[in-house]
C-alpha cells in the first residue's frame, strides 16, 4: 500500500458522522469508523447480529463508506454468521492489524452460538481470571441489572452472582460480596457459594467477630481452614520478601531499605491498577 493510500484510509476512517451511532444499551455515541472498530474490538461479547441494523447502516453511509454497508448486506443475505460480519468490518476499516484481529479468532468462534448475556459472562469470567476485578464487576453487573432472560438456566445466574461475589472479595470488599454469595446460594444451592458466603461474613467482621460455642460443624471447619491459610501465608514469597525488607531496616541499611520498600509499593500499585482496569 502506498503512503498516499494509507493517508486516505486514515482520513476516511476518522471522518465524523453528523448523526452518531448510539449504542442504546449503554448510551455510548460513536462518531467515526475508528471509534466503531475500537468499540467492537473491546466489547466483542456485547455485539449481536442486531447491532448491524438500519441505524448502523445510516451511520456508516454518513462516513462515506456505502461499500461497507453493501458488504454487510451481502453477508446477511447469505446468512453469514456474526463472526464473519465482525471480521469483515474490522478488516475493511483497517484500524487493527491482521495479527490483532487474529487474536480475536478464538472468541469470534463462539459468537454465533451465544446471546448477549452469555458473551458478557464470558468476558467477565476472562477478566476475573486475569485479575481485572473491576472490569469483571462491571460486566457481571450488566447481566444482574438487565432484564431477566428466561432462556438462561438458574445455574447460569447462580454462577454470575457467585463470580460477582468473588470479584468483590478479591478486592477485599468482603462486606459488599456477601449479598452476591447469598443470592448465588439461594439460586443454585451450591456448597461452594455457601462456603464463600460464610467466609466473606467472617472476613467482613474481622476482629469484631464473636465466636459462638454452638457453631455448626461446617462453620468450625471453615474457621479452621481460614486459620490454616493465615498460618501458611507466613511461608509465602510475599511474606518472606517483607521479612527481608524489615531485616534491612534492623541492620540500619536505610538506603537499601527505602529502595526495596519503594519497589514493593510500586509493584502493589501496578497490581491495584490492574484490579481496577
Amino acid at each position: 500500500r502506498s503512503l498516499v493510500g494509507s493517508e486516505m484510509c486514515i482520513r476516511d476512517r476518522a471522518r465524523e458522522a453528523k448523526q452518531p451511532l448510539v449504542v442504546k444499551d449503554i448510551g455510548l455515541k460513536i462518531y467515526t469508523l475508528e471509534e466503531l472498530c475500537y468499540f467492537i474490538y473491546n466489547n466483542i461479547y456485547f455485539i449481536s447480529i442486531d447491532f448491524f441494523d438500519d441505524d448502523f447502516n445510516s451511520f456508516v453511509e454518513e462516513t462515506g463508506q456505502k461499500q461497507l454497508v453493501q458488504i454487510i448486506a451481502d453477508l446477511k443475505s447469505r446468512n453469514a454468521g456474526l463472526a464473519q460480519i465482525v471480521v469483515s468490518v474490522l478488516k475493511y476499516v483497517d484500524y487493527y492489524s491482521n495479527e490483532e484481529i487474529e487474536q480475536l479468532s478464538g472468541v469470534l468462534g463462539t459468537l454465533d452460538s451465544r446471546n448477549v448475556y452469555e458473551r458478557l459472562k464470558a468476558r467477565a469470567d476472562t477478566l476475573l481470571e486475569n485479575k481485572c476485578y473491576y472490569g469483571a464487576v462491571q460486566n457481571y453487573a450488566k447481566i444482574i441489572e438487565g432484564t431477566y432472560d428466561k432462556s438462561l438456566s438458574g445455574l447460569f445466574y447462580a454462577r454470575v452472582y457467585h463470580n460477582m461475589g468473588v470479584a468483590h472479595a478479591r478486592m477485599f470488599l468482603y462486606k459488599q460480596s456477601v449479598p452476591y454469595f447469598e443470592e448465588a446460594y439461594k439460586i443454585g444451592q451450591h456448597e461452594e457459594s455457601l462456603k464463600c458466603l460464610m467466609a466473606a461474613k467472617r472476613l467482613a467482621m474481622g476482629n469484631n467477630i464473636i465466636e459462638s460455642d454452638d457453631a455448626s460443624d461446617q462453620e468450625a471447619a471453615l474457621k479452621s481452614e481460614l486459620e490454616k491459610l493465615a498460618d501458611n501465608a507466613r511461608y509465602s514469597d510475599t511474606y518472606r520478601h517483607l521479612q527481608q525488607i524489615e531485616k534491612l531496616k534492623e541492620e540500619a541499611d536505610i538506603t537499601e531499605y527505602n529502595d526495596a520498600l519503594t519497589g514493593l509499593l510500586d509493584d502493589w500499585k501496578k497490581q491495584y491498577i490492574k484490579y481496577k482496569s
